[in-house]
């Protein structure tokens, strides 16, 4: 009798045991739990990254086939001007509004 009961306490303790490595081990539930939602965001930011790619590749086309978009774009990033044009540099309204608090 007693020997059954020492029996059935040792195989409680193994699956006590057994439940607890399942959940709290290195590679049990919660550790899979949190790498599966790193997963997720990973795979999220893979998609963003996927897309921007796209989108660079199709500027890159863009640009080695239009005249006009390299023309466009050098005219707009690099401030070049067309013999007919001419540039006006307006002040910053913040500019004198930020000197204004500082007197």
């Amino acid at each position: 009798m007693i020997k059954s009961w020492l029996l059935r306490g040792l195989a409680l303790l193994v699956l006590a045991w057994m439940v607890y490595n399942l959940v709290f081990s290195d590679h049990g539930y919660l550790v899979y739990h949190s790498e599966q939602q790193q997963v997720q965001v990973l795979q999220l930011e893979l998609a963003k990254l996927k897309q921007q790619r796209e989108t660079l590749a199709q500027d890159i086309l863009r640009l080695r086939n239009d005249p006009k978009a390299l023309e466009d774009l050098v005219h707009r990033n690099l401030g070049y001007l067309y013999p007919d044009e001419f540039m006006m540099i307006m002040p910053d309204d913040n500019a004198g509004k930020g000197a204004q608090k500082h007197e």
